[in-house]
């Protein structure tokens, strides 16, 4: 388990991919519900890999944005997005 800015011990990590440095920082993330549904969230904690871009998280916070996911209860706001095919422009 990695030592973050979060949990007061600051030890850099290593990402498994490409063994570059991590930092914490708080993420934005788009995780598939079902074929054709989004989930959009806010503010993860995350130890970023600065050459990469790898996120790792906690398993906290795994559990978290996996119930997040899979909640039935109302999400904190609803948007509109735009799709747009190039193939059907061409």
């Amino acid at each position: 388990m990695n030592n973050s800015p979060r949990n007061g011990t600051a030890t850099a990590t290593l990402c498994p991919y490409c063994e570059g440095r991590c930092k914490y920082q708080v993420i934005t993330l788009t995780l598939r519900r079902s074929p054709a549904l989004f989930a959009v969230i806010r503010n993860v904690p995350a130890d970023v890999c600065q050459v990469c871009g790898e996120a790792q998280f906690t398993v906290p916070t795994t559990l978290r944005l996996l119930a997040a996911v899979r909640a039935e209860a109302a999400p904190s706001e609803v948007v509109l997005t735009p799709i747009y095919d190039l193939a059907a422009e061409g």
